[in-house]
């Protein structure tokens, strides 16, 4: 007759991989960001390799209305400039780096 698997130690072995994984991972993402660091460092907007093209893009600071609020408050009497401004929506800019593989 078979015997059944322990599943503690199944469990345990699971849990195991799966923080071998997740350290692979975490020092994978470190590597990632001094790759992309680099390539924003170089003040390059495209770069190809043999197999990949990886591209800069910088994106600008933008500020919109918040509808819904400008909605409510224009329902009110009595609105000025002020109000606008305070409630303003501000999305910083940021940097991204694309990378693709390059067609043949």
């Amino acid at each position: 007759m078979a015997t059944q698997p322990n599943i503690v130690d199944l469990a345990s072995a699971v849990a195991d991989r799966l923080g071998d994984i997740k350290a692979q991972i975490a020092e994978l993402k470190k590597i990632e960001a001094d790759l992309i660091e680099r390539l924003i460092i170089s003040g390059e907007t495209a770069v190809d390799g043999s197999l990949f093209r990886a591209t800069v893009s910088y994106v600008s600071e933008s500020s919109s209305l918040d509808a819904k609020a400008a909605e409510a408050k224009l329902r009110e009497l009595g609105v000025d400039g002020r109000w606008f401004s305070k409630n303003q929506k501000v999305r910083k800019g940021y940097t991204t780096v694309k990378v693709v593989a390059r067609k043949a």
